[in-house]
């Protein structure tokens, strides 16, 4: 799945629905975030929340793997790796997570979501050795 950015600005967001920011002018472009508006990125993962029905984009800006809210995005290619797994956890359960789809390590490891955020080595070794594979596959095509 390939996406573009059309916004680094939270303007216009349902604050009840995208649950990760707390104003409307809130802007992805700064503070460590770096989005760039027009740039391509390839998605590694989606996540829905279980307090939101907002979808969310697992992207890597400057080398860093974050979540990002779709609504900043456009949609230029919405087809899924062959290798994606999906994975629904009970609606209101324990966990932060409603619903996640993506590679193998990030719906079938219950830690892995948790140490990609930290920044963990190996958890960054293996999302990178991921998006080559993907980024084989879709020249391949």
């Amino acid at each position: 799945m390939k996406i573009i950015c059309v916004s680094t600005t939270s303007k216009g967001f349902d604050l009840k629905e995208v649950t990760t920011v707390l104003s409307n002018d809130f802007d992805y472009g700064h503070g460590g975030h770096g989005l760039e508006i027009n740039r391509e990125y390839i998605v590694m993962g989606t996540v829905i929340y279980q307090d939101s029905s907002c979808l969310y984009y697992l992207i890597d800006v400057n080398g860093k793997p974050e979540w990002f809210p779709h609504l900043l995005f456009d949609v230029l290619d919405n087809t899924l790796p062959k290798r994606w797994f999906m994975k629904i956890y009970e609606k209101d359960g324990d966990g932060d997570i409603y619903s996640i789809l993506g590679f193998d390590e990030l719906c079938n490891n219950e830690d892995f979501y948790d140490l990609l955020l930290v920044r963990d080595d190996e958890a960054m070794r293996i999302y990178f050795k991921q998006k080559a594979e993907l980024e084989k596959e879709l020249a391949e095509e």
